[in-house]
């Protein structure tokens, strides 16, 4: 034993004189020796049984062999080793793999040479390495799903995997829509990676989800219950701001560098849910007017038909009513267009308030109006009609401006099977013969087309 120690002893004496950090790992890459001067930061002792990843930029995905893990002699390898400060120090490696009496992997005993201040002349281009190597493993990850926004959560936990981080969120939320009838928009984006302290978990969710401002996309660093923790922003058109937060447990471990990569990252996820929220938007303009943000005439077809087989198994009625503007034209022609685009939206409101949340509202062109009565048979929908009628609208442009309304009414009967479109064409003629007769009544078609 004595032999041995001094052995160790002329060992370590050496390679002080020429190296900057000397270790010794065990099978499992676990640090059983471990000294660097003043080179790294760290105290002797500190990192005594840690496991050596935790000095390494890459965790479970390094693009090479562990230094601290090979099998292989290494000579003059150039590794960023992680300092106690969180930044890089850059250090050629020298190491050579330890074996048992049995010929079994044991550990690796080795060096390292300090030679930051050669690398520091091309340290931004190091980074800039570094950093586009986990952009491109992320980029092709996301890129392996046949949509992009399927490839956000496993690119998002590789990039925590890369970060060393414990735990992470990522959230995107979707507008509140001003459209009648949204049930196919999809709901929060979210997706959590979770730490070790659920509670944790849940009070870094809702610090997110608090509104903020959204003039501030710079990373920030948060220390919350003994974690560091970064929280990045970006900007999501058609969508509202994408918000990220990382975590690693222990204080002062994160570095600017895994800031700016962890905001380039976020930058890289908002692409997808941007091109994921214009999808969805452009299927909401197909079946949405842009002006009032009613149903258009394809989508109140189309969502008027979804509901018939329904009513034709519970037996019920439904009845259309196509509502026309009286001298509409008037208006564009006295105050002017914008003012029309004005009248037009304050109608869409008001017919939207004289409906059930589960009736249809819809512009279907121009200065025409659909109302789909779920349920509803003629009776029902006629005394709607006179009540419009009697009523009008009024609303308020430069001055006040009352409206009437000329309406047409087509009810369905369930064992007639009439069809959507043939429901809107009825109505519209029943529409137009009311405006031929002066308008500010409703008429009834009470002929039903074949199915």
């Amino acid at each position: 034993m004595d032999a041995l120690l001094a052995s160790r002893k002329r060992w370590k004496s050496l390679t002080q004189l020429v190296a900057d950090l000397i270790f010794e790992t065990d099978e499992e890459g676990l640090f059983t020796f471990f000294e660097a001067g003043s080179a790294l930061g760290w105290a002797d002792h500190e990192l005594i049984g840690e496991n050596s990843k935790r000095l390494l930029p890459f965790v479970d995905a390094a693009p090479g062999p562990s230094p601290f893990l090979t099998h292989t002699v290494m000579r003059g390898r150039r590794c960023w080793i992680k300092r106690a400060d969180g930044t890089f120090s850059c250090l050629l490696i020298y190491a050579t793999p330890l074996q048992s009496p049995s010929g079994h992997h044991a550990g690796v005993r080795g060096l390292g040479i300090d030679v930051s201040g050669e690398a520091h002349a091309n340290a931004d281009l190091s980074v800039a390495h570094l950093h586009s190597q986990i952009i491109r493993r992320i980029t092709t990850t996301m890129r392996s799903r046949a949509l992009s926004r399927l490839g956000i959560p496993p690119a998002f936990e590789e990039l925590a995997a890369l970060l060393g981080a414990a735990g992470g969120i990522l959230i995107s939320e979707p507008p509140k829509s001003d459209t009648d009838f949204c049930e196919d928009d999809e709901s929060d984006f979210v997706h959590r990676i979770e730490g070790t302290a659920a509670s944790f978990d849940a009070e870094i969710e809702a610090l997110l989800r608090e509104p903020g401002d959204d003039t501030v996309f710079e990373p920030q660093f948060l220390q919350l219950d003994g974690h560091d923790v970064i929280i990045c922003h970006s900007r999501v058109r058609y969508n509202t701001p994408a918000v990220m937060a990382l975590w690693r447990d222990g204080l002062g471990v994160w570095s600017q560098d895994d800031a700016n990569l962890a905001d380039a990252a976020l930058s890289t996820f908002a692409t997808a849910l941007e091109m994921g929220a214009l999808n969805r938007a452009l299927a909401r303009n197909a079946r949405f007017d842009p002006l009032t943000g009613m149903l258009n005439r394809n989508g109140m077809i189309a969502e008027v038909a979804r509901r018939l087989p329904r009513l034709d198994r519970e037996r019920l009625s439904g009845t259309l009513l196509v509502i026309g503007l009286d001298r509409f034209s008037e208006i564009n022609t006295r105050f002017g267009f914008e003012a029309g685009d004005s009248a037009l939206q304050q109608i869409a409101t008001y017919l939207r308030d004289a409906i059930r949340p589960t009736d249809l509202a819809g512009r279907l062109g121009g200065d025409i109006f659909g109302l789909w009565l779920d349920g509803a048979d003629h009776f029902v929908a006629a005394e709607r009609a006179e009540t419009f009628c009697q009523q009008g609208a009024a609303i308020f442009l430069s001055e006040p401006v009352a409206l009437t309304f000329s309406v047409g009414l087509a009810a369905r009967n369930w064992e007639a099977g009439e069809g959507a479109e043939s429901l809107i064409d009825r109505a519209s003629l029943a529409m137009r013969s009311v405006k031929l007769a002066g308008g500010a009544r409703w008429h009834t078609s009470l002929e039903e087309s074949s199915p």
